[in-house]
């Protein structure tokens, strides 16, 4: 039995210091962000969607808010297993992740994570979507790398964080999942032990 779970990114978000936000409170999404979201809910309308999940954080429950518009009676549920990563670099200028090809990782030590950690609490994630809607389809709105790393995992291969900087070697289509885009993966039973089907889509 196959379970289908669009696994999205919340929508653009007004940043005007340019910083890595992470976890940060305060981060909404932007007018652009809001079209996004409104482009992937239209692209989700026609979907038999039983279930929205949302990461904690305000951007992704506005952008879960939106896709629930097109979808009577359903309401968005939190859901901490798809929050966004905890990094050390929270509030750091988004140039200088970049000129290190957003390594967000590498040296970190609890309570920061890894890609493995970040990755095993989205696999279980998915077993909870498995269990409650087995054979149904739901949505679930997170974060760029709660999308890449699970992306990898169904590539066979480990995450790891320089993987970031050349995703397209795993068969991404795109550099860097875009904001509001959509990766729609078909699981199995045990998402955790079957590697699942997944295409990614922007639906703008």
């Amino acid at each position: 039995m196959t379970t289908i779970l669009y696994l999205m990114r919340h929508g653009h978000v007004r940043n005007p210091n340019n910083i890595l936000y992470g976890r940060l409170p305060g981060f909404h999404l932007s007018d652009l962000g809001v079209q996004q979201a409104r482009a992937a809910a239209d692209w989700l309308a026609e979907k038999p969607i039983k279930a929205i999940y949302s990461s904690p954080m305000e951007r992704a429950r506005q952008t879960a808010d939106l896709v629930a518009e097109r979808h009577e009676g359903l309401v968005p549920t939190v859901d901490e297993r798809i929050h966004e990563v905890r990094t050390p670099y929270e509030g750091r200028p988004t140039e200088e992740l970049a000129a290190k090809g957003w390594d967000l990782y590498t040296g970190n030590e609890p309570p920061y994570e890894s890609p493995r950690v970040v990755l095993k609490r989205v696999l279980e994630f998915f077993e909870h979507v498995v269990t409650e809607h087995a054979g149904e389809s739901a949505v679930a709105v997170g974060h760029g790398d709660i999308l890449v790393f699970p992306w990898l995992h169904a590539q066979g291969v480990e995450p790891e964080a320089l993987m970031k900087d050349r995703l397209v070697e795993y068969a991404l289509p795109v550099d860097y999942p875009a904001t509001a885009s959509i990766m729609s993966f078909e699981l199995a039973d045990r998402p955790q032990e079957t590697l699942p089907r997944v295409t990614y889509t922007c639906p703008y």
